[in-house]
Parts: structure tokens; sequence; C-alpha cells
């Protein structure tokens, strides 16, 4: 039996073994001067080696510039990575930076050679931001921008990240509130063609990029790599195209849009301080729909606001809006706005008074045969009846408080004037 080796005697071995000679452009400068050859790119001097940069000019249709007057200037931003985690093992390979330049986008794409060039290519990535206000993404909040910090501080690039603007909208939470329930879904690709018109003839799936990527690297041309870069470049142009958009339904165009959530974006216009348009919207959206269900759960979105802006009275008379036809709905209705009386007016009496209304309303909605389901009916009245016990002990109670106090006055003697 040949004697074991100890742990020196094999990593002597490992250091003993021949190394095999690097292909001729497989690696080093040359992969990049080839990258750059090949996609027509500059290559970019920075601390710590090159960058490879494609750059590409597109046109935006007629007035995205005119419906972002007034925004900070923006670079547009995304990534493509060697996955979906932003744990230490996930590389950028793959970042685009837009710009609105007069009708056209500047686009800028730092593209990976390999992986000893990360830093170089993070120094000037963080650069080009940093040139900037503010930043645009679609998810960047959780993965974009973090994945960014996690390799700039993997590097020790701290510098660099600090020099980030503090400015970022990420759009993917207003694309939910606006459009994922008329599109069914809030990805980028729904948005681009329910909302943008755009159409991407030609595309490479998310999932497949890592996949090309790692391809080049083990010897791959660099043309599986050029659908990754077409990807990329549409995901920034459409943010310029989305947040133009954005733009145009808040100062108006609401009002034409034939793809929007009415309950979102009456929330979006209550946020921004346009009450009456927000108003205008929920009172448009009751009037077309077909569903009291939704029709309730716009001015319960639009209340609620109102109530937090200190417009308590508009928030009332919203709801008045509901009460006007025999229904279960309107039932409901009262005891919204009995809610509003007896939390934020202390009127206990007019909220007695609403609560006895919608006990009657819907007394006769159940006679005319719009009472609904037994069930929506029974839940209804056990609110309504719920409702109205507490008020009584309420009423009640401040009798007997009144009537202690009068008592006390009572008995009490009167002091004497000097």
């Amino acid at each position: 039996m040949p004697p074991s080796r100890t742990l020196a005697d094999r990593l002597e071995a490992v250091r003993s073994r021949p190394v095999a000679p690097a292909r001729a452009g497989a690696d080093g400068p040359d992969r990049l001067d080839r990258l750059a050859r090949w996609f027509d790119a500059r290559t970019d001097v920075v601390e710590g080696g090159r960058v490879l940069v494609v750059e590409r000019w597109v046109a935006v249709p007629a007035g995205t510039a005119e419906a972002l007057t007034g925004r900070a200037a923006a670079a547009y931003f995304d990534t493509e990575t060697t996955g979906l985690s932003t744990g230490a093992g996930t590389v950028i390979f793959l970042a685009g930076t837009a710009r609105l330049e007069g009708d056209r986008i500047h686009a800028r794409q730092y593209l990976l050679s390999d992986f000893p060039h990360e830093p170089p290519l993070l120094r000037a990535i963080a650069a080009d931001l940093a040139s900037s206000e503010r930043i645009v993404t679609y998810n960047g909040r959780t993965f974009d921008l973090p994945m960014l910090a996690a390799r700039l501080t993997f590097h020790g690039l701290f510098a660099e990240q600090a020099s980030l603007p503090d400015a970022h909208d990420d759009l993917l939470p207003d694309a939910r509130r606006l459009f994922r329930r008329p599109l069914g879904g809030a990805r980028l690709a729904d948005v681009e063609a329910g909302i943008l018109g755009v159409r991407r003839t030609s595309d490479c799936p998310g999932s497949e990029v890592p996949t090309r990527y790692f391809g080049f690297l083990a010897g791959g041309s660099p043309d599986i790599l050029a659908e990754v870069l077409d990807h990329n470049l549409q995901d920034i142009v459409s943010l310029a195209l989305l947040e133009a958009q954005l733009c145009r339904l808040r100062s108006g165009g609401w009002r034409e849009a034939r793809v929007l959530d009415p309950r979102g974006m009456a929330l979006d216009l209550l946020r921004l301080g346009a009450v009456d348009d927000a108003l205008e919207l929920v009172e448009s959206a009751q009037a077309t729909t077909d569903d009291p269900a939704e029709a309730n759960a716009l001015r319960r979105v639009a209340a609620r606001l109102l109530i937090a802006l200190g417009h308590v009275d508009r928030a009332e008379a919203l709801w008045q809006l509901g009460t006007r036809r025999a229904s279960v709905d309107a039932a409901a209705a009262w005891i919204e706005v009995a809610r509003i009386r007896e939390r934020h007016r202390g009127d206990i009496a007019g909220a007695m008074e609403a609560t006895a209304a919608a006990s009657r309303v819907l007394d006769i909605a159940f006679a005319l045969g719009r009472g609904g389901s037994m069930s929506e009916v029974g839940r209804t009245r056990i609110a309504v009846e719920r409702r109205l016990r507490r008020l009584r002990r309420w009423v009640a109670a401040a009798e007997r408080r009144a009537e202690r106090a009068r008592r006390t006055a009572a008995r009490t003697p009167r002091r004497a004037v000097a």
C-alpha cells in the first residue's frame, strides 16, 4: 500500500503541473479588441484597465422630450447579469445607460469581455451614472441598483458607489398601479405591447441571457451576444418612453387613455395633490362601470386619500354619490358616510341618521328585488345593526355623562360674588 500523501505534497503536485498555453484571442486584451471590432465599439481607458463601450443612437416618437419637460435629467439604466440573485457569485456583464437628447436617445452599453476586467467596467458605469441628476429603472430598486452596489462593494470601490445619484425613480410600482389589472401583468414586455406600442421583432428571452454570455466566454462567437445587446438597448429606450407616457397621463392624458386602471390612476393623482382631477376620474369611472363592487372600490380609494389630505367634506360627498339608488351597495355607501361622520367629524347624531338611512335603503332594495343574494343582504344587515347598536350605546353614555355633569353643577354651591 503506497504511503498517504500529506496536504503539502498534494499542493506541491498541483503547483508543479505544466500550464497549457492560452489560445490566441481567447481572453485578455485580444478578446476585448475582438469584441470591439465585431460590434464597431470603442474602448475607453479607465483606472485599472480598458472598457468596451457600444454607443448607439435611437430615434424616439415626437413629443417624448416635451412630455418630460420639467423632469430632472435622467440616466435610464438596465443591467444584464449572470444570474438573478444579488449574491457574490452574480456579475454584471452588460449595463446600458440612455439619455434623451432632443428627438433621439443616446445609449451607451458597457460589455464585460471577461471576469478579470470587472473593476474597470464598474468604474465606467458608476462614472456614467454619476454625471446625471437621477437614475430611472424598471425594478431597479430591488435588483439593478442593489446588484451594482454589491459589485462595487465586492471590489472595494466605495468612492464610486458614493458618487451615484441619490435620486432614483423605479417605474415598476407605477406600471403595476396603472396597468397591471387591465393588461394582466406588469412586465416591461407587457407594458411595451399594451401601452407603448413597441413590438420586438427579434429578442433574446431573459432566461437565455446568462447562457449566451457563458457560451461566449467558452469560445463562442461574439454574434451570440448581439441579441443580448439589442434586448438591453430596447429596455433602456422603453424606460424613456414609459416615463414620458406616465407624465402625459398625470397631466391630463388619463382622459383619453384606452388602457388604464382608474383606481390606480386616481390614487396616483391624489398622491400628486391633483384632488380635482382624481375626483373627476373617479366620478367618470363610476358612471361607466357596470360593476358596483368596482365603483365602491374606486370610492374607497379616493375617500381614504381625501381624508388623509384633510378633505373630509369631499370624501363624504363622494360616498353620497353611491346612495342614490336603492340597493345593497347604496346601503354600504350609507355605512361609509356614517363611519366618516362618526370618526372624522365626531357627529354621532349624523352617524346614526346615516346608519338608519342604510337600514331603510336595505329594506327597500330587498322589497324591490335589488338586494342581491341572501348572504350579501345578511352581511350588510349585520353591519348596519352592529353600527346602530354601538352608536346607541355611545349616545346613551353621552346622555348619562351630561346628566351627571348637570346634577353635579346643581349640587355645587355658587360662590358669592364680591
